[in-house]
């Protein structure tokens, strides 16, 4: 019970301030909460911690920990629509760690049309350009609050399902959202929840707001994408997973 009053409590709030924040510019930052060389099945099973195998791990580790602190994330929005990617970097472009700080999560384009539902990715991937349709997220409500810079924020839960060689992999989502700030978007095509999602961990990532900007000069223009080969999550996933398949076969031939 106590659940569904705050629930209705915050989209009341949401529905007054939302026409307040109908556009603006977040940034985000990326943090990895945990480093593969940091993990313990991999101290475990690599015991012998100065070998050449496990420096060489710590080093990409300790490159992709400074990258991060000059890679912001950029969520622009009007209105019911919104788009999220890295910032474009021409002097770390070249940085041989570059795509291994950006991605998994972060790498492509994120768009999302609350009004019409549909969430997609634009991403460069197996050497072709996809335009991937997910689905809108599930989101649990949770009675617990915990104060983020000057906002409070409510958490909320999800499942990120993702076919994978083995079967389905479940990756539990957490986000805190401020409903004081009345944008119902956030990171990694993340949203639909009564307010800005000020943090978001998945897996071993972290995304948080570092800037709020809801009074950006002049018009701001969010266009949906119009191009890429168009797939369904699971489609997508298909094609990974086949991809990889002829992969290891080429690799037994030879």
């Amino acid at each position: 019970m106590n659940k569904i009053v705050i629930f209705l409590a915050l989209v009341c709030c949401f529905n007054i301030c939302l026409s307040q924040n109908n556009q603006g510019i977040i940034i985000y930052k990326k943090e990895i909460l945990e480093y593969l060389s940091e993990k313990d099945e991999f101290i475990k099973n690599n015991k012998i911690l100065k070998s050449q195998y496990y420096l060489s791990v710590q080093e990409i580790d300790l490159n992709v920990k400074e990258l991060l602190k000059d890679i912001n994330y950029k969520l622009i929005f009007n209105s019911d629509v919104s788009v999220f990617e890295a910032g474009s970097y021409l002097e770390l472009g070249n940085n041989k760690y570059y795509n291994s700080a950006v991605g998994p999560y972060g790498r492509g384009i994120y768009f999302t049309d609350i009004k019409k539902n549909e969430y997609y990715t634009q991403l460069d991937a197996y050497g072709e350009l996809f335009l991937i349709k997910n689905s809108k997220a599930d989101w649990e409500l949770l009675n617990e609050t915990k104060k983020i810079g000057n906002y409070l924020c409510y958490k909320a839960t999800t499942i990120r399902i993702t076919q994978g060689r083995e079967g389905i992999i479940k990756s539990p989502v957490i986000a805190w959202y401020a409903p004081e700030l009345a944008v119902p978007f956030g990171p990694i095509g993340f949203g639909g929840l009564p307010g800005l999602i000020i943090e978001l961990e998945i897996k071993s990532f972290k995304f948080y707001v570092s800037k709020v900007n809801l009074n950006p000069k002049g018009n701001i223009n969010v266009k949906l994408p119009s191009k890429g080969r168009v797939v369904t999550k699971n489609e997508f996933d298909e094609i990974g997973m086949g991809m990889m398949g002829n992969l290891r076969k080429l690799n037994r031939k030879q």
